[in-house]
């Protein structure tokens, strides 16, 4: 019996409960939990009214640390699992105030295109602004702060934390209905696969982590410094690498200062204050530099806006002609707002949670020089109460409760939650029950869900495993089973990466890598947006790729079809 099933998974709340593949990688920390709850559900919450649509929020929760959602459609009762008749519908559409407000909202978000002012919002005001609030922060070295200071630092990057997740969550709706609209026409008109669909949308969001200009500028540095070169390619120690590149007199020391400034705290395994950031793991960063160097010392190849092309073309082509128009304006919008998903992340609560965990780890390192915990990086796992306590006057869970939360937190793992707690889900309410704006809203917001959380059931035949097919292409290569950020230094270039799920820390060898194959996600997860961006097969959602594809054996990738195959 496995660390996570030896404990009970219980419905939160009435209804039927779906286990988040996306945001996590692992069990999260009461920390975080607290700030995600929350933040999500008023975030979402004020999009979704923004936007007029019937949904009036996820509900969210965390059962033994896994996260969990519940959709609550507006005006239904929480234990529902099925839309009411169409005569007892159409009576409460009539007589609810807010639904009939939401209603006329709908009906003018297609021809306003609220997203693009949402977009300019997001440029001109609220990106800048958090970009402000962190730099500020992060001038501050909370290591040289008294025990009162740190703890109002710690508040104050909370805060920080809990904006930035707001945020992120506020613009939901703009960053992911076009796409929604673009898969639902789409699947209507020419049956294909949500990863067809989006292949054209590769090149829209070219930088999803928003450091590539610090990481080229290093790259080139470093390529033009024969001594950093030379260190570069030397067998030294990961840190002490770092600080000899840190020393190197001239434009390689600038540009890595300015490189870990802008990535250093952030998250690379996750979305929790209880994972490790860039600035903590240098073989990462040493991963990162030589990749961009080999990457900058390649020719060029315009495959990558070839393939784009092509796979836009082709899918036009499937358009019946009198919709081709219309098709040419959903692609358009659902590009033009493609960053934003990704930029939610990476200029918002990203940096924000990797702050957070700076100055908790400041207060971590003195608990550990008192005795009161066995290492900085368990304070992560105390909630926000309990960690101000344990710093002001150390009462509180003790260094083994702490070390045992670690633990479980390690160990655990998705495969072994219930994909759903509660009763089986009923049917969605009809869209043809709607007035034609709502039901083309609904529609895509119910197709960009699917595409974010589904995860088919496993199709394994043999050792042929089947997913959603999230980038085209075939390729062949060693496959290259890959549990965490650890084992990186393992990658070869044109491997296989296969993995349960990518995060963000991927980003740093996907130059390197021919395929990629995950057990968990949609065609708008990470590994899918990440494949198409890199122009390589992906195939994700697999379930059990990594139990059935030996590390080291030979694979062949089949991106449009969806599977990957063991070849020897």
């Amino acid at each position: 019996m496995s660390i996570a099933t030896e404990r009970t998974f219980a419905p939160p709340g009435p209804g039927t409960w779906f286990l988040d593949p996306t945001h996590f990688t692992r069990p999260v920390t009461r920390f975080h939990a607290e700030i995600f709850i929350e933040e999500m559900h008023r975030g979402f919450g004020e999009s979704l009214r923004r936007y007029g649509s019937l949904l009036e929020r996820l509900d969210w929760a965390f059962v033994n640390g896994f996260c969990y959602y519940h959709p609550q459609p507006l005006g239904a009762p929480p234990d529902a699992t099925d839309h009411p008749p169409r005569e007892v519908w159409e009576r409460l559409a009539a007589d609810h105030p807010e639904i009939r407000t939401r209603l006329a909202t709908s009906a003018t978000v297609f021809e306003r295109k609220l997203w693009r002012e949402d977009l300019r919002r997001w440029d001109e005001e609220v990106r800048p602004g958090l970009q402000r609030e962190r730099r500020e922060l992060q001038q501050v070295e909370p290591g040289l702060l008294d025990t009162g200071s740190l703890l109002a630092y710690l508040d104050r990057c909370r805060e920080h934390q809990r904006r930035a997740g707001y945020l992120h969550h506020l613009f939901n709706m703009p960053a992911l209905l076009p796409m929604g609209d673009l898969i639902a026409h789409c699947q209507e008109w020419t049956g294909r696969t949500t990863g067809e669909i989006l292949a054209p949308l590769a090149g829209s969001s070219p930088d999803p982590l928003a450091d590539r200009e610090e990481l080229a500028e290093l790259a080139a540095a470093v390529a033009a410094d024969p001594r950093a070169s030379e260190l570069l390619a030397s067998p030294a120690r990961p840190q002490e690498l770092l600080a000899a590149l840190g020393a190197v007199a001239g434009r390689t020391s600038t540009a890595l200062a300015e490189y870990l400034e802008t990535a250093g705290w952030r998250p690379v395994n996750g979305e929790d204050v209880g994972d490790p950031c860039v600035a903590e793991l240098p073989a990462v960063v040493l991963a990162a530099i030589r990749s961009a160097v080999s990457s900058s010392t390649r020719p060029q190849a315009d495959a990558p806006a070839d393939q784009r092309a092509d796979a836009a073309a082709d899918l036009r082509d499937a358009v019946p002609a009198p919709h081709r128009s219309h098709f040419d304006e959903l692609l358009a919008e659902a590009r033009l707002v493609s960053r934003l998903r990704d930029e939610r992340g990476s200029c918002a609560d990203l940096p924000a949670i990797g702050l957070t965990r700076r100055a908790i780890l400041a207060a971590g390192r003195r608990l550990t020089e008192q005795g009161r915990i066995h290492a900085p990086a368990h304070l992560a796992e105390a909630g926000y109460a309990e960690l101000r306590d344990l710093v002001r006057t150390g009462s509180g869970p003790d260094a083994a409760e702490l070390a045992a939360r670690a633990h479980y937190r390690d160990h655990a793992r998705y495969a072994d939650a219930p994909p759903m707690l509660g009763p089986p889900p009923g049917d969605p309410l009809p869209p043809e029950w709607l007035p034609p704006a709502a039901a083309r809203l609904e529609r895509a917001l119910g197709a960009v869900v699917l595409a974010m959380f589904s995860n088919p059931a496993a199709r394994t035949e043999g050792r042929t495993v089947h997913g959603l097919g999230a980038s085209p292409g075939v390729y062949e290569g060693t496959a290259r089973v890959i549990s965490g950020v650890p084992e990186f230094d393992r990658i070869q270039p044109g491997d296989v990466l296969v993995t349960g799920a990518t995060t963000t820390a991927f980003n740093i060898v996907l130059p390197l890598l021919g395929a990629i194959v995950t057990d968990r996600g949609g065609a708008l997860s990470h590994a899918a947006i990440v494949a198409r961006e890199f122009a390589i097969p992906g195939v994700v959602g697999c379930t059990d790729a990594t139990a059935v594809i030996p590390d080291g054996a030979w694979v062949r990738v089949d991106g449009r079809a969806g599977e990957a195959a063991v070849v020897r």
